[in-house]
């Protein structure tokens, strides 16, 4: 849940005098708990999780209609039939994952490039040089799981703090456990993180699992325990509470000489939307996903349950159904002994193809809601080697979804780099400037390698180093190898083998192109 009426919880904290904060910290808890978001994030993480809904439906049960006479009158009711004999076998067919998946493995599966305006000229090059070795393997881990967290529940939390020994670090937070307050005006800016858990205790030799509340403002965080079931009190195991977001501890012969309270002026919070309105890729897809499993299980357990042929026995008496089926398979033949009586047989045969078209539309429906690339390889066209424009078209869907998200990626990353700047500027004495950081998105597509590099190759000296790069098809990371290039540039440079022109442009001896 997010809370875009910050006088909305400080008239439930201001109302000390009739409810303790103990109080104010249950109901708001108790609201967000009960909140269709929340239960939308726990869906959504479900149905990644291949615990889809239709699980819960029992196959062999049935709700039956039976009529009863009570006085003389003709009742009808229903009771629910479980048929031990019937099959109960659940196909689960995780789409929604797979559609994740496809959209972090898009998005985010090259790394961003980040690059800082000036850099190119010789400024600021060293602020560059810094960002990008801080965007190394965590970093893009963390913003893959990130993406994937923002689109099954909506929304992504991103949280930075320092360890023990000072280093600042960064790790996400699942939205499920945070309630977002913003400000009351514009409803954009974040004032207040509210972060609740639960942890097992043992007390009296039993277990209970008991919360614990983090309380954060722009300015500090408040910690709480739940001391009883329902009854919050400061943590008392904090020391200082409140506290600041961190300490400045300053040492002299091992042993601490001064501790100086810091806060980062806003909540060290960042949260990834996955869109405008906060809601997961299972949203427009869950009908369509619970139908395919329903048609789909329930056809499994029909081939389960099928018998080849049945018997039609006419004028056979004296003996059981079972007996009857024990000669057939013993003696492959029963006496019939009424002169009117026959013995048949009848195959049973399924609506297979019926069954099958129907899943296949609902295939359809669900990558084209779902906004993503069917990889159904019945279409043969796809790995004909199609051209650049027929690849974009089967990609289009998915780059839609993506670009919807991306300039709320950019954003959340330029505030990680934020926070990463504010750290090495007080760290380091630097003066960076966090507004001049650029972020790009590097899209993953299959594509035709030949025609991508033909328009690289003509794009020369139109478009910048740094935009050919990131679309070149061999270049993962264009930050790691525009540094490559640059590595050899001076080695050729030292070894002779390159020159500067009178305009100060590098060409080979020789006459030979650059």
């Amino acid at each position: 849940m997010y809370i875009t009426d910050m006088e909305l919880i400080n008239a439930k904290v201001s109302a000390m005098g009739a409810m303790n904060i103990s109080d104010v910290i249950r109901r708001i808890i108790e609201e967000d708990e009960g909140s269709p978001e929340k239960l939308a994030m726990k869906k959504g993480e479900n149905y990644y999780n291949a615990k889809h809904d239709s699980l819960l439906k029992q196959y062999n049960e049935a709700e039956i209609s039976e009529t009863e006479n009570i006085d003389g009158r003709e009742v009808e009711r229903t009771r629910l039939f479980k048929n031990p004999n019937r099959s109960n076998h659940h196909n689960i067919n995780p789409f929604h994952r797979t559609l994740v998946e496809q959209k972090v493995s898009y998005m985010v599966g090259r790394e961003p490039t980040i690059s800082v305006l000036g850099a190119e000229k010789g400024e600021n090059r060293n602020f560059e040089e810094m960002l990008r070795e801080k965007a190394d393997e965590e970093f893009n881990e963390t913003i893959q799981d990130w993406v994937r967290g923002a689109s099954n529940k909506g929304q992504e939390a991103l949280h930075f703090y320092y360890d023990e020994e000072g280093n600042l670090k960064y790790a996400i937070v699942p939205a499920g456990e945070l309630i977002a307050v913003y400000d009351s005006a514009y409803q954009r800016e974040l004032e207040q993180v509210i972060r609740y858990y639960a942890v097992k205790v043992i007390k009296n030799g039993r277990e209970y699992w008991r919360r614990k509340v983090e309380w954060w403002t722009k300015n500090d965080v408040t910690y709480y325990v739940e001391k009883e079931k329902d009854l919050f009190v400061l943590d008392g195991g904090r020391g200082v509470n409140p506290m600041p977001h961190w300490w400045d501890i300053s040492l002299k012969n091992g042993l601490e000489k001064k501790r100086t309270p810091h806060s980062w002026g806003r909540v060290p919070f960042i949260f990834l939307e996955n869109n405008r309105y906060r809601t997961s890729d299972l949203e427009n897809i869950k009908s369509l996903i619970d139908a395919y499993d329903y048609i789909s299980s329930e056809g499994v357990n029909n081939f389960i349950d099928l018998v080849d042929l049945y018997w039609v026995i006419q004028g056979y008496g004296g003996e059981t159904a079972g007996a009857i089926a024990k000669k057939l398979r013993i003696n492959r033949a029963v006496s019939v002994l009424d002169s009117s009586g026959k013995v048949e047989a009848k195959q049973v045969s399924l609506p297979v193809s019926e069954r099958i078209e129907f899943l296949k539309m609902l295939r359809r429906d669900i990558y084209r809601f779902g906004m993503g690339v069917n990889m159904d390889m019945e279409d043969e066209r796809f790995g004909a080697s199609p051209s650049g424009v027929a690849l974009k078209f089967r990609y289009a869907g998915l780059r839609q979804k993506c670009e919807n998200m991306a300039p709320r990626l950019k954003k959340a990353i330029k505030e990680f780099f934020w926070f990463v700047a504010e750290d090495f500027n007080r760290k380091n004495g630097t003066n960076y400037d966090p507004s001049i950081i650029r972020v790009g998105i590097n899209y993953s597509q299959i594509a035709n390698d030949t025609e991508t590099v033909d328009i690289i190759v003509k794009s020369k000296g139109i478009v910048s180093r740094r935009t050919l790069l990131e679309a070149h098809p061999f270049v993962a990371d264009a930050n790691e190898e525009e540094r490559r290039l640059e590595e050899e540039m001076n080695a050729d440079e030292k070894s002779g083998l390159f020159e500067k022109t009178a305009g100060g442009e590098v060409g080979k001896k020789g006459g030979l192109e650059a």
